[in-house]
């Protein structure tokens, strides 16, 4: 013969099924008050990051204007007026354009372009010619008229 459990009376087990809900409720909230912090942690932590971010490519940014610039500047101090001059220099003398050299002496108002950058220059009378002031090279197309041209 088998027993029937005992079971407690009907109150106590409305009572211990009551009290069984508002712990599944308490531990329902503090899982949502958890999620709740985590979310606004995560939130905090990614605007952090994403200022870090933005902060770490504009000076990204900067360095590498400065280094295309050296770049630059390595490479136009590395070339050779004398190649793109040399021919601009044979061209006058062929067509019998008159030309001038470093050193030389100016005459009231003649201006000279450099035959290695086309810089143009009208130096004071009676000076001597030096070398471009942008390119350095030392040969120059006398223009005739000075400016007016």
């Amino acid at each position: 013969m088998t027993k029937e459990p005992k079971l407690p009376p009907e109150e106590d087990l409305a009572e211990e099924l009551r009290q069984d809900l508002e712990d599944l409720v308490e531990g329902e909230l503090a899982v949502e008050d958890l999620t709740a912090n985590k979310v606004a942690f995560l939130r905090a932590w990614l605007k952090d990051d994403l200022h870090r971010a933005a902060d770490y490519l504009r000076g990204l940014r900067g360095e590498l204007q400065t280094l295309e610039e050296r770049g630059g500047s390595w490479l136009l101090d590395s070339a050779d007026p004398t190649e793109t001059a040399w021919p601009n220099l044979m061209r006058c003398i062929r067509a019998g354009k008159p030309w001038a050299l470093a050193g030389e002496r100016t005459v009231a108002g003649e201006e000279l372009q450099c035959l290695g950058c086309g810089y143009r220059a009208l130096p004071p009378e009676n000076s001597q010619i030096t070398p471009c002031h942008r390119c350095g090279y030392g040969c120059f197309r006398q223009i005739e008229g000075g400016l007016e041209e």
